[in-house]
């Protein structure tokens, strides 16, 4: 049995859900509102000590004890091992790793904090300066993104990959932050082709 453990609000999370739902694996989704801070509540730091979402439970048919896993790239990795999400040739993997690095670095470090400050924060006084220096990296992140889907459905190219499920999460919702995705044509068309995916779920 698999359990995640996540919040409906986050990209992290939500990149798990819909690995979930595309390629029909049956799980167990346990809410936890961060706002609420039931993410530092004794239950849920006995599950993840960091107090971070998504987590995994994965609960053996055998009977022993259950594994819990964290990190949401990781979580996406284990969930999709044998699919067709996972490049199987050597440099295609290694791409693909390449750009879930490049989503947690890059990516979620600058979209999600200005989302979230602008929806979720309105914009407090002392993270305005946070929010104009993230703001400024994030047009450039979806830039270079725009770039490197010129001429090709994917990001590695024509076949869909977990490397599409990560960067999807948190670009689909950036205008949520105040970012303008209008000039990014090749972006936008790469939305439409992840929403047109079998068993694609919303955020």
């Amino acid at each position: 049995m698999l359990t995640l453990y996540g919040n409906k609000n986050s990209g992290n999370s939500y990149k798990t859900k819909l690995t979930c739902e595309l390629l029909g694996i049956d799980y167990h989704w346990v809410e936890i509102d961060i706002l609420a801070k039931e993410n530092r509540e004794p239950e849920y730091l006995a599950i993840n000590p960091l107090g971070q979402v998504p987590a995994l439970k994965i609960e053996p048919d055998n009977n022993d004890a259950a594994t819990i896993l964290v990190e949401s790239n990781a979580i996406i990795r284990y969930l999709a091992d044998g699919s067709r999400l996972i490049p199987t040739d050597r440099l295609g993997y290694a791409q693909m790793w390449q750009w879930l690095l490049y989503e947690q670095t890059e990516v979620r470090a600058n979209i999600g904090p200005v989302r979230f400050i602008k929806k979720f924060q309105n914009m407090p006084h002392d993270r305005l300066d946070e929010y104009k220096t993230k703001f400024a990296k994030s047009k450039t992140v979806l830039q270079h993104l725009n770039e490197q889907l010129d001429g090709q459905n994917f990001i590695l190219g024509d076949t869909v990959s977990l490397a599409d499920i990560a960067l999807y999460a948190y670009t689909h919702v950036a205008e949520d932050g105040g970012l303008d995705l209008a000039p990014f044509e090749n972006l936008r068309a790469w939305f439409g082709r992840i929403e047109g995916l079998d068993g694609f779920m919303a955020m």
